[in-house]
């Protein structure tokens, strides 16, 4: 079995794959031994080199492409993608770029830095806003490609989060089914804080492990340009626009 979990940044990737990587015993591929960047000729080639092995999972930010899935249908790998609440995505988003600020290893071909423009400045600020106006809807937009695809197997967040036996059964009824024993225990072992403890290079990329926690955060402003510029896109991600 291969699984790829195809999402936008935020969305709580890093779980989803210790979930299914616990569930159905898979090897969890780390960064350096994954596709660098996002293009399809990368990942085709990095296929085509035998980097996918049997038994395996890991998550990249693809865009949906009709020629990535025929490719992952052809290679035999089945796709997942997790989506979550946009306002929360966007208050993680912004505390993931404060937490990687002093991170050496950001530097690296077909990444795209441009939230980093938020590192050292309020949530507030201009350049957070503008970012949230002008650059956060391409992610928006590849959740819904995916959910609108229907390519790709796909979890939610919140559901997870509530009702997570549920949420992780009705994810493997779609991929192969599992024994609650398995379920089970892959979501004791995928808990926030046992994550943190096992892989310390999840620091930088878990912080609340929650949701709702967008009430915390965000002001009027931000709740104007959600509104103003992603309400149809919050919309068909299956969310409530505030």
């Amino acid at each position: 079995m291969r699984i790829l979990i195809v999402a936008p940044p935020k969305t709580g990737n890093s779980w989803l794959k210790c979930l299914l990587s616990s569930v159905y015993g898979l090897d969890w591929l780390t960064a350096d031994r994954v596709p660098g960047g996002t293009s399809l000729d990368g990942f085709r080639a990095w296929l085509a080199t035998g980097g996918f092995p049997d038994d395996a999972v890991f998550h990249h930010h693809y865009d949906y492409s009709p020629e990535l899935v025929a490719l992952a249908n052809a290679e035999a790998i089945q796709l997942a993608t997790i989506l979550r609440d946009p306002y929360d995505m966007f208050v993680s988003r912004y505390f993931f770029a404060q937490a990687q600020a002093d991170n050496e290893n950001r530097a690296g071909k077909g990444v795209d830095r441009t939230p980093d423009a938020m590192v050292g400045k309020p949530i507030d600020h201009p350049v957070v806003l503008a970012y949230l106006a002008d650059h956060f809807g391409a992610q928006l937009q590849k959740g819904v490609d995916w959910l609108v695809s229907g390519a790709s197997v796909i979890v939610r967040y919140e559901r997870l989060v509530d009702e997570p036996e549920t949420e992780l059964r009705r994810a493997t009824d779609a991929i192969l089914p599992a024994t609650p024993e398995r379920i089970q225990s892959a979501i004791e072992a995928c808990q926030a804080a046992t994550l943190l403890r096992s892989r310390k290079g999840l620091r930088r990329r878990i912080r609340a492990a929650t949701s709702g926690d967008w009430l915390n955060h965000l002001s009027q402003a931000h709740l104007d340009l959600f509104r103003e510029r992603h309400a149809d896109r919050i919309t068909a991600l299956g969310y409530q626009v505030r």
